[in-house]
């Protein structure tokens, strides 16, 4: 089997794109496991693309390794998906005008309709917002809220567990977010299996951050998702915008007074390896309503296409 693949990354988040097309139906989760192991492409997720038969609207699976199931969003993905769509020939695949100076893309996804908003020069990608309105909607959905785990005070973000790096480290003197040693390890992955339990959640999804920026920005993050496999994120789109709803519930983003409909932008540090924050920064735009977030976008400082070709299986 032979299979035409995009890889890049948003801020170190790996991303493969493939066409669904070339996929046999009911194989699409083995094969993407596949090629993101270390032995083929290795890679954070894998996005699967279906034409709708509608020029500028793409249908599309996700997968990452973790999980035997396609997962609802990915923030990354669809960061490299607006750079592939406007500086390969993938975008021809799918009826995009590439030279258009601003190009809109529908992605249908597991959570809802996923707006990308492309500002584009000589066909190259300058920015990509992605719209995550429905992703938003499904993080209340699940539940946002504070919980105890392993008796730290932590958030509950939908499928996201949240916790404040500061607060970490004065429960649990000795945390090293920089090596990750055996005991830091061991505990986040405690934290996690609670709030896994507690929650029923099934996705290991983790966003640890701070209010300690080193580069620039307001804040920074990283996200061990899962470590037991050395799964680290540097950076995360959907993880990104869970913060954001974090922060405001748990009442550490500072808002406008008297304004009804308020509009934030945040800074992120991202994009350090396994180290928290980094030299990247996600920006994070959000609609507060009546104390709740109404709709959120983001984009990434550095979204690159390392490699096109075609892999054999």
């Amino acid at each position: 089997m032979k299979l035409d693949y995009i890889r890049g990354h948003m801020g170190g988040n790996l991303i493969v794109l493939l066409r669904g097309d070339q996929i046999p139906v009911g194989q699409e989760l083995e094969i993407s496991k596949k090629i993101m192991g270390p032995e083929y492409l290795y890679a954070h997720e894998t996005g699967i693309l279906y034409p709708t038969g509608i020029a500028g609207e793409i249908e599309v699976k996700i997968v990452e390794p973790t999980l035997p199931c396609f997962i609802s969003a990915c923030g990354g993905f669809t960061q490299v998906l607006g750079a592939a769509l406007i500086e390969t020939e993938l975008g021809l695949f799918f009826g995009i005008n590439r030279e258009a100076p601003l190009v809109e893309v529908l992605l249908h996804t597991g959570c809802g309709p996923t707006l990308l908003s492309i500002e584009t020069l000589d066909c190259k990608a300058l920015k990509i917002m992605t719209g995550m309105e429905y992703f938003v909607k499904e993080c209340y959905e699940r539940g946002v809220g504070p919980l105890i785990c392993q008796g730290l005070g932590v958030m509950r973000v939908g499928k996201f567990l949240v916790i404040n790096a500061d607060r970490l480290k004065e429960f649990y003197p000795g945390v090293d977010l920089i090596g990750w040693d055996i005991q830091t390890r061991k505990l986040i992955l405690d934290i996690q299996d609670q709030f896994m339990t507690e929650t029923g959640e099934v996705e290991p999804n983790v966003a640890i951050y701070d209010w300690n920026p080193v580069h620039s920005g307001d804040l920074r993050v990283i996200f061990p998702h899962y470590l037991r496999d050395n799964y680290i994120e540097p950076s995360c789109g959907t993880g990104s915008v869970a913060l954001g709803l974090a922060l405001l519930a748990c009442g550490e983003l500072k808002q406008p007074e008297n304004v009804e409909n308020k509009i934030l932008s945040l800074q992120i540090e991202s994009g350090g390896g396994i180290e928290i924050g980094g030299p990247d920064l996600t920006t994070l735009k959000i609609e507060i309503n009546s104390g709740f977030i109404s709709s959120a976008e983001f984009s990434h400082s550095r979204v690159e296409i390392t490699a096109t070709g075609e892999i054999r299986l």
